[in-house]
């Protein structure tokens, strides 16, 4: 008799039974707005991070700008072997164009910064057109056959378009699976 297997009787786990619960309206609004409330600090964190993303590399174009030698930062870290090290043609006017491209890309996510310059803020230009201004200057040094430095610097600007498109959709994201949640409540008496 030893040998035999007992019988356990079946048992709901406690995380079933409360995904079966159902919620009553304030119920529902306590959940929401923690929800919401969460999300408008994950939203917070993103702003400060592609604020401070986008002012550093703003601060390392200035630098590029006035720099005499047009020597890229990666080419100071990293020295470039051949002696025929010149900047790219107009490096001054695209590092000019780019330094636009950050004040736009400043615009797409919103930034607070502008409430305190402009009354109504400028449209900005959408991210399909700033990756076409950010691709200038790679696709230029990839055929001019520059060295991989200066090539890797310029690369730079698309990079810091592809990071800031990806923050400001997942604002975007958070902001509307919010508003989804809102829309979805019901109405339960009794409950």
């Amino acid at each position: 008799m030893e040998k035999l297997r007992r019988r356990v009787p079946f048992k709901r786990d406690e995380d079933e039974l409360d995904q079966q619960r159902v919620l009553d309206e304030q119920e529902q609004e306590a959940v929401v707005e923690k929800l919401r409330t969460a999300n408008a600090h994950a939203n917070t964190q993103y702003q400060l991070m592609i604020q401070v993303l986008l002012g550093l590399s703003m601060a390392a174009q200035i630098f590029y700008l006035f720099t005499p030698s047009k020597r890229t930062p990666l080419a100071n870290i990293f020295p470039v072997s051949s002696p025929s090290d010149s900047p790219l043609p107009l490096s001054t006017v695209l590092t000019l164009i780019y330094l636009g491209m950050h004040i736009n890309l400043l615009l797409l996510c919103r930034s607070s910064l502008f409430n305190l310059v402009f009354v109504e803020a400028p449209k900005p230009l959408p991210f399909d057109m700033t990756y076409a201004v950010s691709a200038v200057g790679p696709a230029l040094s990839l055929f001019l056959q520059k060295p991989w430095q200066t090539t890797a610097w310029w690369c730079f600007s698309p990079l810091i378009v592809f990071i800031t498109q990806t923050v400001v959709e997942a604002i975007e994201a958070g902001n509307n699976s919010v508003a989804e949640l809102e829309g979805m409540r019901y109405t339960a008496p009794g409950a």
